[in-house]
């Protein structure tokens, strides 16, 4: 069989509406914005990507940057090579481009689906071979009042949708976020539970002076309490052994992951293909937090049904996913660009296991919802 090759790299912006508006640390949104990259081999196979991330203030990407660093960079890189060798391209990738996690892993998830395709097989056979077949999966509230938010976790938890939830917090004070997210936890106590993410936007005092309250509370996590190069502040507050501590902007590479083991500065790694690279990267960061006894959790950077199939192909083949999933993603957009969106059903999420990463494009969404620009286009 003659070696296969990348032949062509495309990419396109989408914008997709959201149901409902969502609060993040910093800002308000009411649609999602992604990168699609569609990699064709020499063989006809056509494999799919998304790049998203929750926005530019996260890790300094977006999905403008995402397509520039793809066309202009990567994409001329990988052209005419064999995709077999992913490993070799990743690295070289990481080589001749620094940084840009995200635009990375838009590519080898195109790549790997590919592949998949090719071989007949779920991305998830590539990638070691499936440890569960669904992933409980915990709902982010971000309605922005603790209200909307007790509200819409009885509605849900009631229906059985979601069992769990965690709260978005930053937009406050740190004093005025943890009495709401006190205020959310009493009003569902019996119900459900809560994890609490303020993306790095508290302090050390605050944090301590609150875990026994959390704790108390029966919060389930506090996820990236400190800001991310506060790894010494998160140790701190691991040390106190209340409330476990979860890692996310602190989390971003497998040195990362070391770092972070060797301080123990983490109870919880929150794992993401997008900030890690990829999802052999993010397999390989679980595999470290496994070794030091840190249990992990599947995050999402809010995913259509094609980022989030891709991480459920890598954080369903690792052992070490206690905490379970909050891809919520395609529940939360009022539209998905795929003829079979994922379902989350009585709580839990399934891995696709069609070949590749198991989803198939509605091209009339994709146009319906193509940003009116030029696409950009690299051909050898």
């Amino acid at each position: 069989m003659a070696t296969l090759r990348i032949k062509q790299i495309t990419t396109e912006l989408l914008d997709i509406p959201i149901k409902r508006p969502h609060q993040f640390s910093t800002e308000k949104v009411a649609d999602k914005s992604f990168v699609l990259i569609r990699l064709e081999l020499s063989n006809g196979v056509v494999g799919i990507g998304e790049g998203t991330t929750p926005g530019i203030w996260w890790n300094g990407e977006s999905v403008e940057t995402m397509k520039l660093v793809i066309d202009r960079y990567a994409a001329p890189l990988l052209l005419e090579e064999d995709p077999t060798q992913n490993e070799r391209l990743l690295q070289k990738l990481n080589r001749q481009i620094r940084g840009n996690g995200f635009a990375k892993a838009t590519v080898e998830m195109a790549m790997f689906d590919a592949l998949g395709k090719t071989y007949g097989v779920p991305v998830h056979q590539l990638l070691g071979g499936l440890n569960r077949e669904k992933i409980p999966v915990r709902w982010a509230l971000a309605s922005g009042t603790p209200e909307g938010d007790i509200e819409e976790a009885k509605s849900l938890a009631g229906s059985g949708t979601y069992a769990n939830f965690k709260t978005k917090s930053g937009k406050e004070t740190p004093e005025d976020d943890a009495k709401r997210n006190i205020q959310i936890a009493e009003g569902i106590r019996g119900q459900s539970t809560i994890g609490i993410d303020p993306n790095g936007s508290w302090d050390r005092i605050t944090a301590m002076k609150w875990m026994d309250a959390f704790f108390d509370a029966g919060i389930d996590f506090l996820e990236q309490p400190l800001p991310p190069e506060d790894i010494e502040g998160l140790a701190l507050l691991s040390a106190m052994k209340k409330v476990p501590v979860m890692a996310d902007e602190s989390l971003g590479s497998v040195h990362d992951a070391l770092r972070l083991a060797e301080a123990r500065a983490a109870d919880i790694f929150s794992l993401k293909i997008h900030k890690s690279g990829g999802m052999k990267n993010t397999v390989k960061i679980a595999g470290i937090a496994e070794a030091a006894g840190i249990s992990c959790f599947g995050g999402t950077s809010l995913e259509s049904s094609i980022g989030t199939a891709a991480c459920l192909h890598a954080y369903a083949s690792i052992p070490n996913l206690d905490y379970g999933c909050e891809l919520f993603g395609p529940g939360w957009l009022a539209d998905d660009p795929v003829k079979n969106p994922l379902t989350i059903k009585d709580g839990y999420i399934l891995v696709p296991d069609g070949p590749g990463l198991g989803v198939e494009l509605d091209e009339a969404k994709i146009e319906q919802y193509r940003r009116a620009e030029q696409k950009g286009v690299l051909i050898r």
